[in-house]
């Protein structure tokens, strides 16, 4: 799918979706709780998500944005409300990496909350320079960061963004020292025009910039190569031993949803995947389509909260 299409293809789900935010939620219909604002990609899965489940489980769905903190305010509300199979969190990655990174959180990450299923994982950050930078390798930005130590700027989306997380990993297992500038979103105009010299993206929200020739990626956390772009090598191809921050979509119920409800639901929610449009898009962003069993989601969510404890204390992120 080009971009013009994909482009349509979202408008289209969010003309549709967006009358449904005014419906009263009633017994029958399933709020998903988006913490994070309208219009953000995580809405925009959201609402192409909702469209999906229409129609391949006939159930009425609705989204309902509760940004802030985060993702901590959605995510409250999902804890304390009624585990009747009535209401879900629909979050990323963030969730794991927030449990260790906040000095504290009004829920347990683990415990307040019933894993329904993973529903994608895209692979690895990218690690982008604007088109005009002189760095035309990862070694050569590497053995320039390593000769001027703190001369070189590399943004990030925000405190605790996992664009900050990896930038931080990078450099300490690099063995590089940067100058970190966060942003209020993604920094990509300032990495355009030079302001900053380098930063994280997730491959597909740069796709628009690499196929533009604006942005080149030196480089690609984890060791599985993106379609997106495909000739970036990964860190571990280049020897670099980088912990990864993997990028991944998932569905939470509140704390106590009995086995049948979480069942129930994880049986709806892969059945996404017998949607054509619901798979294009997905696939056209670089991920791939999952559909986790809960028993196992909620092992691989235990774990990732348990690596995140070991290795982002050193970093010294900590968000109030």
């Amino acid at each position: 799918m080009n971009n013009i299409n994909r482009r349509t293809l979202l408008s289209a789900v969010l003309g549709s979706a967006l009358p449904a935010m005014a419906q009263p939620a009633k017994s029958d219909v399933l709020r998903i709780v988006v913490p994070f604002p309208a219009g953000s990609g995580m809405d925009v899965t959201g609402r192409l998500l909702a469209h999906t489940l229409e129609t391949t489980s006939g159930r009425n769905v609705i989204i309902d944005n509760k940004p802030g903190a985060g993702a901590v305010i959605g995510s409250l509300d999902v804890s304390r409300s009624k585990p009747d199979g009535n209401t879900v969190l629909l979050n990323s990655a963030g969730h794991t990496t927030n449990a260790v990174l906040y000095k504290s959180l009004p829920f347990d990450s683990k415990s307040d909350f019933t894993p329904i299923t993973r529903l994608a994982t895209y692979y690895g950050w990218a690690l982008l320079v604007g088109a005009n930078s002189r760095f035309k390798t990862l070694q050569q930005f590497i053995d320039a960061a390593k000769a001027s130590p703190g001369k070189l700027t590399i943004a990030n989306s925000g405190l605790g963004n996992p664009t900050h997380i990896m930038a931080s990993l990078f450099c300490k297992n690099a063995g590089v020292e940067l100058v970190h500038v966060p942003y209020k979103g993604a920094p990509s105009n300032d990495l355009v025009s030079g302001v900053v010299d380098c930063t994280f993206l997730a491959p597909v929200s740069a796709q628009g910039w690499i196929q533009g020739k604006q942005m080149r990626a030196l480089g690609l956390s984890g060791t599985v190569r993106s379609p997106i772009v495909p000739d970036a090598p990964t860190f571990a191809e280049l020897g670099l031993d980088v912990p990864d921050i993997p990028a991944w979509s998932g569905i939470w119920g509140p704390k106590n949803m009995s086995e049948a409800a979480a069942n129930s639901l994880h049986a709806m929610f892969a059945k996404l995947g017998q949607d054509p449009k619901y798979r294009q898009y997905i696939q056209d962003g670089g991920g791939v389509l999952e559909a986790m069993a809960p028993r196992d989601f909620k092992a691989y969510v235990d774990s990732e909260i348990d690596r995140f404890a070991r290795i982002l204390p050193p970093l010294g992120i900590q968000i109030s």
